[in-house]
């Protein structure tokens, strides 16, 4: 069972600007552009926040796309960044009861699946195989890696909730239990939520707690302002496979070429 609900992430989303968060983005379009051919293909996204993955699609050719999303301030501030753009349709709903009565060609998702636990985490794959024609893509943090030990923490939990990162042998296990036939998993990204920020332990002092956030995130926002930590990540990429901080994961639908 997730442990935020749509008011939380209603709350994270109305402080949302809709930019974009740069190298994390980089890196998701880049693995997507390696792996998915969305030409002339329609893509329904889960959980689809602020909506950049669909536009990405779309710049890659996508035929259709539909942004769906539990929280009403996410889809507003993905109708921003997609605003005026007729191939984009919004949904709001929950992905657990999920029921749209259609099929599409690929279904997505970034960021969703590690929010659920147990049988609701089989039961969010389903809904993904359940309306994919062709295929899935799911995109969740990876482990081992630092992953494991910052998702724990008290500040991460206080703004995400529940997460916990999958490693390819229980994506393996996931896609089987919702009759998906695995194409590609592949991890990327190793400097994925490696920082300052969420490295440091807290010391209990609110002041003390206080100035080293305030510090620990301009630490970390001038290193990615100079480019040092897309240095280093360019760096450890022949080894992303095994030290990468995200899954790209692919399975064919049961009806899927």
């Amino acid at each position: 069972m997730t442990v935020s609900g749509s008011d939380h992430w209603d709350r994270i989303w109305a402080h949302s600007s809709g930019e974009k968060s740069g190298d994390l983005d980089e890196e998701i379009f880049r693995a997507l552009r390696g792996s998915v051919d969305f030409t002339g293909r329609s893509l329904l996204e889960l959980g689809c926040g602020r909506g950049t993955l669909g536009r990405f699609a779309l710049e890659q050719g996508a035929g259709r796309v539909t942004l769906l999303d539990r929280s009403a301030e996410a889809l507003a501030v993905a109708r921003k960044v997609l605003a005026g753009c007729d191939q984009v349709s919004f949904v709001q709903a929950d992905v657990l009861s999920l029921d749209l009565g259609r099929k599409f060609d690929l279904v997505l998702s970034s960021g969703l699946l590690e929010h659920f636990r147990g049988e609701e985490q089989i039961r969010c794959l389903k809904a993904h195989a359940d309306h994919a024609a062709e295929k899935v893509v799911v995109i969740v943090p990876a482990t081992p890696h630092w992953n494991e030990f910052h998702c724990r923490t008290g500040r991460f939990r206080a703004t995400y909730g529940y997460e916990r990162p999958i490693s390819i042998r229980r994506m393996s296990a996931l896609f089987a239990a919702a009759g998906l036939t695995p194409v590609l998993m592949r991890r990327f990204f190793p400097l994925y939520n490696v920082g300052l920020y969420w490295s440091l332990p807290r010391t209990g002092l609110p002041p003390l707690d206080r100035f080293l956030d305030r510090k620990s995130a301009k630490l970390d926002a001038w290193a990615t302002k100079r480019g040092l930590r897309r240095l280093v990540n360019a760096a450890l990429r022949p080894l992303e496979g095994v030290t990468g901080g995200l899954l790209i994961a692919v399975g064919r639908a049961g009806s899927g070429e």
